[in-house]
């Protein structure tokens, strides 16, 4: 049949929404309306003339699964579904003839993980609305955790308080209560909404939580959303942005962070709740570590300032020593000598940084050409030069032989 004729009859017809009428629909018989090639992708359109796929919507994505085609057992893959008008459309691997029965299956785990986390985020974003008056602007769900925009900054103390209050109406177990409104019904009805509503009208209720308009997916009662995190939260463009978790993808997220958390009370030698007293020890540790270090070589700088004072133009290669330390070290040397410093600090494989000076000096020309030859760069005042080069040590001691009479060579 013509594609845009089979499209004009298929608009004449509406799909049967199955996921309203049960949501915990997992598979349904149905009959193909219309296929045509998707316009923009490398898939197909299929209609049918009944549907428990939920399409893609209000922030929640669209459903995926399989349709088997009786008579050849042809099997048919589902990538997602979205809606057109009163037409529910599958987006397919592979076309079906206009008129073909289908046995559809629903990816359970896939929608599952939708409801427990789209029923959550209802639970969260209705306690913050009740107690702070800010609304959800902006919702997004990902494979594994969700990001909700609100309209206004909340404290940080107050989210872990949320959370608590999110679990505890889940522990509760109340029902998830989906009502149908005509426009005039719903003016009586006090809930949330992100825009002007027409027509027939979906609020969901979670007794102690949230009402709001909504036509997602739902589960029937708290207690299937699962534990409720919240992941993290920052200020974003006046207002918050947060992510949180629920349910499977909740679950997948604390194990990983336990096992994380066992591996490290592993290393540490640590009881598995005090991993974090064990890591402030092992920082403060290593900060007095780190301090120690910086005066050994503070000390070994002055030495080494006071050997070179007399003894003319030098180059030091101080292998393990830190730009800052570089700098440190070139100065120090300077302030005790009128002659030219020229300090390394790398190995071959990963190059060399460099400070090189000479009080009242003009090493621009010098650093220039250098830079030109060894592939570096750098700059700074004439008499104090820095910057790092791609070569090895036989060739920079080359360089500045080639370029410096009397030349001291010196490792630290």
């Amino acid at each position: 049949m013509n594609e845009s004729l089979c499209m004009e009859r298929c608009k004449e017809r509406m799909t049967q929404k199955l996921y309203y009428e049960d949501v915990y629909l997992k598979e349904f018989d149905a009959s193909v309306l219309c296929c045509r090639k998707s316009e923009k992708e490398e898939r197909w359109e299929i209609m049918p003339d009944r549907s428990a796929f939920y399409p893609e919507g209000g922030g929640q994505s669209g459903d995926q699964g399989s349709l088997t085609v009786e008579g050849s057992g042809e099997m048919i893959r589902v990538l997602d579904t979205r809606e057109d008008g009163d037409q529910i459309v599958l987006l397919c691997d592979r076309p079906v003839d206009e008129g073909a029965r289908i046995h559809a299956q629903i990816d359970w785990e896939y929608r599952f993980d939708r409801m427990q986390n789209h029923s959550g985020e209802h639970i969260v974003s209705g306690l913050i609305h009740t107690r702070f008056g800010y609304n959800n602007v902006g919702f997004h769900m990902s494979g594994d955790r969700m990001t909700i925009d609100l309209d206004g900054e909340i404290p940080d103390e107050a989210f872990r308080e949320i959370e608590r209050r999110a679990n505890e109406i889940v522990w509760s177990d109340v029902p998830v209560r989906t009502d149908l409104y005509t426009e005039e019904q719903a003016q009586a009805v006090e809930f949330r909404s992100k825009k002007e509503l027409h027509g027939e009208i979906r609020v969901v209720s979670i007794p102690g939580a949230d009402v709001c308009a909504c036509c997602g997916t739902h589960v029937s009662h708290t207690g299937e959303i699962g534990p409720v995190l919240i992941l993290s939260h920052e200020r974003f463009k006046g207002g918050t942005r947060m992510e949180m978790t629920c349910g499977r993808w909740a679950y997948n997220y604390l194990s990983g962070v336990l096992e994380q958390n066992h591996q490290v009370s592993v290393l540490l030698s640590s009881k598995t709740l005090e991993t974090a007293s064990y890591v402030q020890k092992v920082l403060d540790d290593q900060a007095q570590m780190k301090s120690e270090i910086i005066c050994i070589h503070y000390e070994q700088i002055e030495r080494m300032a006071d050997e070179l004072s007399q003894k003319g133009d030098v180059l030091i290669f101080a292998k393990q020593f830190t730009p800052v330390l570089l700098q440190k070290l070139a100065a120090r040397v300077m302030e005790k000598t009128s002659f030219q410093v020229f300090a390394f600090s790398g190995d071959d494989a990963e190059g060399y940084r460099y400070a090189v000076g000479r009080t009242g000096g003009d090493l621009k020309e010098f650093v220039k050409e250098m830079n030109a030859q060894l592939h570096g760069r750098g700059g700074g005042k004439p008499f104090f030069l820095q910057g790092s080069v791609s070569s090895d040590r036989k060739n920079i001691e080359n360089y500045v032989s080639d370029h410096v009479e009397k030349l001291i060579i010196v490792d630290m």
